[in-house]
This record gives C-alpha cells, sequence and structure tokens, in this order.
C-alpha cells in the first residue's frame, strides 16, 4: 500500500522530450549537411550529440508514457524511482538520514544508509517542477510527514 506518491510533472516531461526531438532532428540535418561538403568532424561530433539526443529524449519519452513516478513511500519502504536503470528499494529501518536541498522549482531529497550501491553513500530523489512551482510546498509536507510517522527526520540544507 502506498502512503504518498510523488509524481512527475508531466509539462516538464513533454518540453524535454519535444525539445531532444528537435535537437535530433536538427543534428541529423547538420550532420547530413557536414557529409556532404566532407567536414568529417562535424559529422561525428554531430553524430556522437545525435546518440546522447536520442538516448535522453527515448529516457524522457518513457518516463511520460509508463507514468512513471519520481518516488512512492509506501507502508515499509521507500521506492526510488529517479535514479536511472532499475527502482532503488530502501525499508525505512535502512534509513539513516535524510536531507533536504530546497531550490526555486525543486526539491532534493538525499537517502543515506548501509544499502546504497553509490560511492557517495547517498541516493538522490530529485522533484523537478519547473512548470508546477506551486505544488512544491505540498510535496515537502507530504514527505516529511511520511517519514517523521516512521520516525526518520529531514535535514535541511541551506545554500550558501
Amino acid at each position: 500500500m502506498k502512503e504518498y506518491v510523488i509524481p512527475e510533472d508531466k509539462g516538464r516531461l513533454m518540453f524535454y522530450t519535444g525539445l531532444n526531438l528537435i535537437l535530433t532532428v536538427l543534428l541529423m540535418v547538420v550532420s547530413i549537411a557536414s557529409y556532404a561538403v566532407s567536414w568529417y568532424l562535424l559529422t561525428f561530433l554531430c553524430i556522437t550529440g545525435l546518440w546522447f539526443a536520442i538516448k535522453t529524449m527515448f529516457r524522457y519519452g518513457k518516463k511520460l508514457l509508463k507514468n512513471v513516478p519520481v518516488c512512492e513511500l509506501k507502508r515499509n519502504e521507500v521506492v526510488i524511482h529517479s535514479l536511472p536503470g532499475k527502482a532503488r528499494i530502501l525499508t525505512y529501518k535502512q534509513i539513516k538520514e535524510v536531507k533536504l536541498l530546497r531550490g526555486r522549482v525543486s526539491l532534493k531529497f538525499f537517502f543515506s544508509s548501509k544499502e546504497v550501491e553509490h560511492p557517495s553513500g547517498w541516493y538522490y530523489v530529485g522533484v523537478v517542477y519547473p512548470f508546477q512551482k506551486g505544488r512544491l510546498d505540498e510535496v515537502e509536507k507530504n514527505v516529511a510527514e511520511c517519514l517523521r510517522k516512521h520516525g526518520i527526520s529531514i535535514n535541511e540544507v541551506e545554500k550558501k
């Protein structure tokens, strides 16, 4: 059972997918034109950029079509979908510390645990809402309430 689900900003996903689609088409045209005039270095750079643009476009498009949330706070565990690859699962008992960094259009949660596979020892959950800034306060309040219910406090990190 889910206590709270942090959804993705659909506007951001559509915007980034569309922007990467335009970049893909532009890089295709430039690479074809540069190959035609024998500028092979520019062709190579455009094809490399094309690979990254397509990869990014499909990553955002997949999140949009599959309706993948940023993070799920379930009854016994936290499921983090915002990291690349498979979803990461931490039980509330495994979580040692949670830090919060608040930005103008984002909330960044950092979860510390012994089970974290990243060399830094933290899992990152980025709630980026450029088109829904008003929802950030609600998300912050709900996540803090849910974590507090399980005995976990959030340490707010101030920007300097």
